[in-house]
């Protein structure tokens, strides 16, 4: 449907980034970074991760593979679909660590947290993509967990502009699998909505909320929604 924000490599790299529970802790996060940054993404993706302290270093272990996990999915040919085994389990890999780093984080006003709700984000966006025929209903079902992902992200981190991008984003795909007409406009006005409240994105998004803005002013239209407000 080409409706998914497609969060640039480049800038998960960004939003990743380079107390501890015990030494051990902080050495595997230290050695999962220095493989990140060598691109060793095979390699942390198999890692077997079993830190669970509520810790700055576990969180940053698992989510350091989630995101090696999410660029070796990424990488798959664009025709790869979920149905494909290797993409579903990077992706189940991805989502996992995000969700683990999330919970682990033991600071709710940690930067970090921004990085760990956009990648998740951006696995969910990624998975719902790559959807290839399947029932309407499992494109719904995968959609709404990305609409509550960005609804959480909204409220843990209001000062970043992802939250609302992909919420709005995921409103859009949401009006796509009702019928034509007036049935798709709650959705739009909340997609619509959302982007007039969101704060500036990330320059790497600028062209993919200004694409989102469009599409929402076209939909608008076609579905006869009245009134379009200035974004």
């Amino acid at each position: 449907m080409g409706l998914g924000l497609a969060l640039p490599v480049v800038l998960l790299a960004a939003l990743l980034g380079a107390g501890c529970a015990t030494p051990d802790d902080a050495a595997l996060s230290e050695r999962l970074t220095a493989r990140a940054v060598a691109g060793d993404f095979n390699s942390i993706a198999l890692t077997d991760i079993r830190c669970n302290a509520r810790t700055e270093d576990c969180a940053k272990s698992h989510a350091v593979k989630g995101d090696a996990c999410l660029k070796l999915a990424i990488q798959q040919p664009q025709t790869a679909s979920i149905q494909d085994s290797k993409m579903r389990d990077l992706l189940d890999c991805a989502e996992a660590g995000y969700s683990k780093a999330l919970e682990l984080q033991p600071d709710r006003n940690a930067p970090s947290r921004v990085s760990y709700h956009g990648g998740l984000l951006l696995t969910l966006s990624e998975r719902r993509n790559r959807l290839d025929n399947v029932k309407e209903q499992k494109l719904d079902r995968e959609n709404e967990k990305l609409l509550r992902a960005a609804q959480e992200a909204r409220r843990e981190v209001p000062g970043s502009a992802l939250g609302f991008l992909y919420g709005a984003s995921a409103h859009v795909y949401r009006a796509t699998l009702k019928p034509r007409g007036r049935d798709r406009c709650n959705d739009l006005r909340q997609a619509e909505s959302m982007l007039s409240r969101s704060p500036s994105p990330p320059i790497e998004l600028t062209d993919e909320q200004n694409r989102i803005r469009s599409l929402i002013r076209q939909q608008l239209r076609e579905n006869g929604c009245g009134r379009i407000q200035r974004l």
